[in-house]
């Protein structure tokens, strides 16, 4: 039986190289599309799309795999999670946080809500268990949330964390694409305390 309620669903991908561009351009002709981030790591590509049910979701994963440059999709439904109020600006800094857990996932959940820098948190279980959205004016912020805060959230075993460095959503009016804040020392911190998202995880 087919829901009436739109959802919401994210859909990591990996490009070819080389046809980023072109990928992108495709990618924010699709209806379904509300916003998208270019990653730094394994994965090059965040999309946030809506869907009323499994087979219109279905559709639109297909659309997407079967267009040129994308060599693969990963697939993530939220179950439960939050969405606090933000807007991402020309040169802010945005990353997304690869999470898994030990015990209640909805008691991470809820520490992962008191972060001030996480503004969205779902579970979506598969590979990893939950994924968090990191999002502020200064990318020293983000480093801080996902290299020490997260270590001091009961039940995260595991971070794999990647940087944007390009944003899109789309308005009534049109779509609005900006750049995003990645500056080098992020990679070398993120090293040292996180997983940067360029290995398989274990």
């Amino acid at each position: 039986m087919s829901s009436s309620m739109k959802s919401s669903s994210y859909i990591l991908a990996v490009l070819e190289r080389g046809q980023i561009a072109e990928v992108v351009r495709d990618v924010q002709s699709l209806p379904q599309v509300e916003e998208g981030a270019l990653l730094i790591g394994r994965y090059d590509l965040l999309l946030r799309v809506w869907h009323y049910d499994r087979p219109s979701l279905y559709k639109v994963v297909s659309d997407l795999r079967n267009m040129p440059g994308i060599k693969s999709t990963s697939t993530h439904i939220p179950f439960e999670g939050f969405t606090k109020e933000y807007t991402v600006d020309e040169n802010d800094a945005l990353a997304i946080s690869l999470l898994r857990a030990q015990g209640p996932l909805e008691n991470v959940l809820i520490q992962l809500k008191d972060l001030q820098y996480v503004v969205e948190g779902h579970i979506i279980p598969g590979d990893w268990d939950l994924i968090a959205i990191l999002h502020s004016k200064r990318v020293e912020q983000i480093l801080e949330t996902a290299v020490r805060q997260f270590e001091d959230v009961h039940g995260i075993t595991k971070t794999e964390t990647l940087l944007a460095s390009q944003y899109f959503r789309r308005t009534p009016e049109e779509t609005v694409s900006v750049g995003t804040f990645v500056p080098q020392y992020a990679f070398e911190r993120l090293r040292d305390g996180t997983v940067l998202g360029t290995q398989p995880p274990a």
